[in-house]
């Protein structure tokens, strides 16, 4: 064989060979394991939403939250996540009738910059719960979901950020085979 036509079949050849290498090197982000029995936290994809400074406040901003969900059995975990469509219509639409009040948004970091794990809620925060886990088993026709946690900001999917909330062991929906 001459020259050109070795270089013409390595030419053709080599994609295909970077191809299989990379391929080979490539591993899942995330381990699709069975999960454990009980409850399980869902993680919603950032959303932009409006926000009222106070509860008194007539100008809105909008800002972006993150929606984590807990769900009483974490077999269902797939069928919620089937309907995030239907959930983020119900959480906007609740959101633009009456906007979020800053202070309901749970910030992931304290004054001082360090990770807050203090979970307390208020009684106003809790009714706030209470109406938009209402509207969301109403959206996705079951009472699957029983707690919500609204995190000011965007988070990566099931990102490092999580493991320093209250809870650790969140799903997103996107890690769903």
């Amino acid at each position: 064989m001459n020259r050109l036509s070795v270089s013409i079949v390595l030419a053709l050849i080599m994609p295909f060979l970077v191809f299989e290498a990379a391929a080979a090197g490539v591993k899942k982000k995330r381990n699709y394991g069975l999960r454990k029995e009980g409850e399980a936290h869902i993680q919603m994809r950032s959303m932009m939403a409006p926000v009222k400074k106070t509860a008194k406040s007539k100008r809105t901003k909008t800002s972006s939250v993150t929606v984590i969900m807990t769900v009483s059995d974490s077999k269902r975990v797939g069928k919620v996540c089937n309907k995030a469509p239907r959930i983020n219509d119900a959480l906007m639409g609740a959101w633009y009738k009456t906007p979020i009040v800053e202070d309901y948004l749970y910030a992931r970091t304290d004054h001082n910059g360090k990770t807050n794990i203090n979970y307390r809620r208020t009684k106003a925060q809790k009714a706030e719960d209470a109406r938009l886990i209402k509207l969301i088993n109403k959206a996705i026709g079951s009472n699957d979901v029983i707690q919500i946690l609204v995190v000011g900001g965007i988070m990566k999917m099931g990102g490092g950020a999580v493991t320093k909330l209250p809870f650790s062991s969140v799903n997103g929906c996107d890690e769903l085979e």
